[in-house]
């Protein structure tokens, strides 16, 4: 692969991740409870899943909209310069992780809430997809004049 085409890539890549953590972000702050009830009607046809919890608790509210706009903010920065912010990319993958994996042990510790489930899930796909963003990064920074 060439590295104008893996850069392209990751641009898009990044582009359209930070498009959809804007509109998820969103989601969070406008409806927060109508995002739990959809995620426990999917998890509903899918299988036997506990509720969701509330957000009555709107200091979480805040936080999780805090971190969408963080993640928003670095796919946006590192698409505008992959070789330059390609560390930013590690950073994402952390906090992809980190929410990730904390998803996960509620899951398997607390409730076998679908929430849950999914945001392992989904959440675990973004480290690969992140990580394998800084793959190609390198191929970029291994090719840029010096």
């Amino acid at each position: 692969m060439s590295a104008d085409t893996a850069e392209l890539i990751v641009k898009v890549t990044m582009r359209l991740l930070a498009v959809t953590f804007a509109v998820v972000g969103i989601l969070f702050i406008a409806t927060p409870d109508g995002v739990i009830d959809t995620l426990d009607d999917l998890g509903d046809r899918l299988g036997d899943f506990a509720s969701g919890p509330g957000s009555d608790q709107r200091l979480w509210v805040a936080l999780a909209f805090a971190y969408m706009t963080v993640i928003t903010g670095l796919a946006m920065v590192i698409s505008l310069d992959v070789v330059r912010y390609r560390p930013l990319l590690l950073v994402l993958a952390a906090g992809k992780a980190a929410s990730s994996l904390a998803a996960g042990a509620y899951f398997v510790f607390d409730e076998d809430v679908f929430a849950y489930l999914l945001n392992f899930i989904v959440d675990g796909g973004l480290v690969v997809v992140a990580l394998a963003c800084w793959m190609l990064a390198g191929k970029v920074e291994g090719h840029a004049p010096g």
